[in-house]
């Protein structure tokens, strides 16, 4: 999502009038997540810092753990 900025807050109403903010649905209904599920979910790398000697190995720990993870397929 682009951040967006603005000098008054003038200018921000302007801009959600203009149809072009951000629509938040406090409500959710069964149609909204059916829309939101048609979008792929992107299953996390875990935190932390990983340190590999070659690429290669990297790839290897990598693809164990998509494996791991029942996935199979990577989303970009």
């Amino acid at each position: 999502m682009p951040l967006v900025k603005f000098k008054t807050f003038e200018d921000q109403e302007k801009f959600e009038r203009e149809g072009k903010g951000i629509r938040w649905n406090f409500k959710p209904d069964e149609t909204y997540f059916k829309k939101a599920l048609r979008f792929k979910m992107r299953i996390p790398i875990p935190f932390g810092l990983f340190k590999f000697r070659t690429f290669k190995e990297a790839e290897e720990w990598e693809r164990e753990w998509w494996i791991k993870n029942g996935v199979t397929r990577r989303n970009p």
